[in-house]
């Protein structure tokens, strides 16, 4: 048993530590593929943007008065909108983009950098490119979904991720990204990049996220969930002998092994916490020693296995005869002792000891043999205050009984009962009578 006990703890040790190890990293590959995915994504994006950016720039920089506007936006998607301001007069594809704030604002920064210039529509949530040649004026629109190509959108569906793009006109840094993340918010594994556009034209911040799936199970769930179950079934029969071990060492060190009886160690621990609660609370409580009559000569005439027997069937007749809180044990050889909380003079002291003395003795034991006992009983705190003058004097009390030839008597000296007509010894086999006042 006890290498079966170390085999199991030792295996369900190995295999949990084993697969949680297992799981921990697997989670934590899931969670770099997932970082790695993310971030790739959030690069494609930016790359989209910063083209759109500059491609956006260098189309306003190269038109002239005769330009057409369709062909300003027709590589941008049908969203954009483009305006040529001349001479010859203003040509727009959709609205005047000459008239926003924004135009103003990119005007200004083109003619001051001597380039074209880009920067964000708050009134429209786009970008604005601006470029001046001498009387040419071109303005480009590009709303936010325009700036992700039909490349990079495909990309981005593939790997099951989210492109979110805004705009500011809070610049907000050197030119280039600026990254925060991998992140994980609210189930989703997030990375924003901040692009500052040239001059003072603001930003786009662009994020990415996808399901944050990195979990211990992953993809091999049913794998690790049978070796969880595996190791927790080993770690439960480990532990199930264990319980076991303790509670035979616990019975070992205070049941008595022939009768299953407290043993004296156990009834003396027991008899002190209760002799504390009776003097705290100023209840009474009795104790009472007995021993069979006759019992050597049953060891002598029947043999030690029958007198086993006896022992036995007697612990089992003190236990039926007392109620649940009384405490039945064996004091040694074929005395036994019991404690009675709550009993106070002699009048509970009789009461108990003729039911005890009754239903040992009233019927054949083992076989057809008879045996009865003499009771000591004696009270506290009347008799003693410890377990020890307790014991002495129920003691002195018990063999007052056996010589006199009573069922019982009280350690004060008082016979409180009559001569047993079978209270001198045993009726064995052969239904002789037997006098012995000898103990073991």
């Amino acid at each position: 048993m006890r290498l079966f006990r170390l085999g199991a703890l030792v295996g369900s040790v190995v295999v949990l530590v084993a697969t949680l190890v297992s799981m921990v990293n697997h989670r934590a590959e899931q969670r770099a593929e997932q970082q790695a995915l993310v971030t790739s994504t959030v690069l494609l994006a930016d790359q989209s943007v910063q083209s759109a950016v500059l491609r956006a720039l260098a189309v306003v920089d190269v038109v002239t008065a005769d330009t057409d506007p369709a062909t300003i936006t027709r590589s941008f998607g049908a969203g954009a909108s483009a305006c040529v301001q001349s001479d010859a007069g203003d040509r727009c594809t959709a609205g005047d983009l000459t008239a926003t704030t924004a135009f103003g604002d990119a005007v200004s920064d083109a003619v001051e950098r001597g380039e074209p210039a880009i920067v964000v529509d708050d009134a429209t949530d786009t970008l604005l490119a601006v470029a001046r040649a001498g009387d040419v004026t071109t303005a480009l629109q590009l709303p936010v979904v325009g700036l992700i190509d039909p490349i990079a959108s495909s990309v981005i569906e593939a790997n099951d991720a989210v492109v979110a793009i805004e705009l500011t006109t809070n610049r907000g840094g050197a030119a280039g990204p600026d990254r925060s993340g991998p992140t994980t918010v609210d189930g989703r594994v997030v990375v924003v990049d901040r692009i500052s556009l040239p001059g003072d034209g603001g930003a786009v911040r662009v994020s990415a996220a996808v399901d944050d799936s990195a979990s211990l199970l992953g993809g091999g769930g049913t794998l690790y969930l049978l070796l969880l179950a595996l190791g927790s079934v080993l770690a439960a029969l480990a532990g199930w002998t264990f319980l076991l071990d303790r509670r035979s060492l616990e019975r070992q060190a205070t049941t008595d092994d022939l009768t299953g009886l407290p043993n004296r160690r156990e009834f003396e621990r027991i008899t002190e916490e209760e002799l504390l609660a009776a003097e705290r609370f100023n209840t009474g409580a009795c104790v009472m020693l007995i021993d069979l009559n006759g019992f050597k000569q049953i060891n002598d005439t029947l043999g030690h296995q029958f007198g086993d027997l006896v022992l036995r069937a007697a612990a089992k007749r003190l236990r039926d005869a007392v109620r649940d809180t009384d405490v039945v044990a064996r004091w040694g050889g074929d005395e036994f002792v019991i404690l009675l909380p709550g009993i106070e003079d002699a009048s509970g002291v009789r009461a108990s000891a003729e039911r005890i003395g009754g239903l040992l003795g009233d019927t054949p034991i083992a076989e057809d043999v008879v045996v009865t006992a003499a009771i000591g009983a004696a009270l506290f705190p009347r008799h003693g205050a410890t377990l020890d003058e307790l014991v002495r004097a129920a003691d002195e009390a018990m063999y007052g009984a056996k010589s006199t030839g009573v069922v019982h008597r009280l350690a004060d000296g008082h016979s409180i009962d009559v001569v047993s007509p079978i209270g001198r010894g045993y009726v064995g086999p052969d239904r002789r009578r037997a006098h012995d006042h000898d103990r073991v």
